[in-house]
C-alpha cells in the first residue's frame, strides 16, 4: 500500500503579492512612499498584512490605490482582494468568538496526489510562460518612467543656469535638449542647463530599449542683469578694461530660420547648453578658445569679435562642433596655416 504525504497549499495574501512584485521591479518602500506619498510604516503593515494596526478601510484603500497604480497594477482587483481578506478576517474572528477554537484548525486538509502535482506543476510551467510573454509585450508597449525633480516648471530664476534632476529606469537613455546625459544605476540623472534671458524651453525625454520614448518639457524664465549673459565675462575696473579686451575675445551665436540646441564651452570651464530661439543672440566671452556645438550646424551663425556672421557648416543639416579663438576657427589637426578660414 503506497503512502501519500498531506501538505498543506498556501496561497500568496495581497501583502505578500505586493512585496513579491515590488521586489522583482527593484523598488523600494522608501521610493514608493515618496511618491506616493504615504507613510512607509503603513506600506510596512500593509505587506505584512497587519491591517488591524492601520487607519480605517476607507484610509487603507486610498494607500493600496495609490501603491497600485505606481506598481502599474489594477487599483480595483487589489482593493477587492484586501476586502476579501478583511471580510475573511472579520468571519474568523466572529467564528472564534462563538466556539473558542482557532480557525485554521477547522480547514479541511488538503491531500496532493501526485496527478494533483502533475496537473499543478504544469499550469504552472504554462502560467509562468503566459507572465513573461505579458511582460514582454507589456514592455514593448509601456511608455518609459521620466520624473522630472527640479526645476518646477514655469518657474523663476536669477541665474543664467540652471541644474535639472529627475529619474528614470536605469537602462533608459536620457537627453536634455537632444543632448545625451548620462544615468547611474539608481536611474538618477541631473545635467546643467544654461538659459537665455526671458522665457526658456527645455525638453527632457527618455527612451527605453524599444526606442518607445516620454517627453517632458519645463519652462523657466531667468531674470538676470543682462551683463551675467555674457559667459565666461567677469565683472572688471575701468582701468583695467582695455587690457582685459586686448586678452580675451567674444563670440556672437545666432540661429536664424529655428530654433536649434547650442552647447559650448569657454576655455576649460564647465560646458553649458541651452536652446537658440531665431533672432536671439547668444554672447560669450573666452580668453583662449571657445568650443561651439550645434544640432543645426547650417542654420547655426557665429561671428568673433564684431566681425561678420558665418555658418558652423552650411553643408550640414545635423550636428557640427567647432573650436574658435580670436583668430577664427581652429582646425582639427590645428594647423595654424588654415585658422582663420571661415572667418576672412
Amino acid at each position: 500500500m503506497v503512502n501519500f504525504t498531506k501538505r498543506k497549499v498556501k496561497t500568496l495574501t495581497l501583502g505578500e503579492k505586493l512585496r513579491k512584485i515590488r521586489e522583482k521591479s527593484g523598488i523600494s518602500l522608501a521610493e514608493i512612499a515618496t511618491h506616493t506619498k504615504v507613510k512607509q510604516e503603513y506600506l510596512e503593515k500593509i505587506e505584512s498584512g497587519d491591517y488591524d494596526n492601520l487607519p480605517f478601510d476607507v484610509y487603507v484603500k486610498g494607500f493600496l490605490r495609490s501603491y497600485a497604480k505606481y506598481l502599474d497594477l489594477d487599483p480595483k482587483k487589489v482593493i477587492d482582494q484586501f476586502n476579501r481578506e478583511v471580510g475573511v478576517r472579520e468571519n474568523v474572528k466572529k467564528y472564534q468568538e462563538k466556539t473558542g477554537k482557532r480557525w485554521e484548525n477547522q480547514l479541511p486538509n488538503l491531500v496532493i496526489t501526485p496527478k494533483m502535482a502533475s496537473v499543478f506543476f504544469s499550469l504552472l510551467i504554462g502560467l509562468i510562460g503566459f507572465g513573461y510573454f505579458y511582460l514582454e509585450v507589456d514592455s514593448f508597449s509601456r511608455e518609459p518612467k521620466l520624473i522630472i525633480e527640479s526645476p518646477i516648471s514655469n518657474s523663476a530664476v536669477d541665474a543664467s543656469s540652471i541644474e535639472v534632476v529627475g529619474k528614470t529606469d536605469f537602462e533608459n537613455k536620457i537627453t536634455i535638449n537632444n543632448e545625451p546625459v548620462f544615468v547611474n544605476q539608481e536611474g538618477q540623472f541631473k545635467e546643467k542647463v544654461g538659459l537665455q534671458k526671458g522665457d526658456n524651453e527645455i525638453i527632457i525625454e527618455a527612451f527605453n530599449k524599444f526606442d518607445n520614448s516620454t517627453q517632458k518639457t519645463v519652462h523657466v524664465v531667468a531674470d538676470y542683469e543682462l551683463k551675467t549673459a555674457v559667459a565666461g565675462a567677469q565683472e572688471k575696473n575701468p582701468d583695467d578694461q582695455e587690457e582685459a579686451e586686448n586678452k580675451s575675445f567674444t563670440v556672437e551665436i545666432e540661429s536664424r530660420e529655428v530654433s536649434s540646441w547650442i552647447a559650448y564651452q569657454i576655455d576649460d570651464k564647465e560646458k553649458q547648453s541651452n536652446t537658440l530661439h531665431p533672432g536671439t543672440i547668444l554672447k560669450i566671452q573666452a580668453e583662449n578658445q571657445i568650443e561651439v556645438s550645434s544640432g543645426k550646424a547650417s542654420d547655426t551663425y557665429v561671428r568673433i569679435n564684431g566681425g561678420e556672421f558665418f555658418p558652423i557648416d552650411e553643408t550640414i543639416n545635423g550636428f557640427k562642433k567647432i573650436n574658435l579663438n580670436k583668430r577664427g576657427v581652429i582646425l582639427e589637426n590645428h594647423d595654424e596655416e588654415g585658422e582663420d578660414e571661415n572667418n576672412q
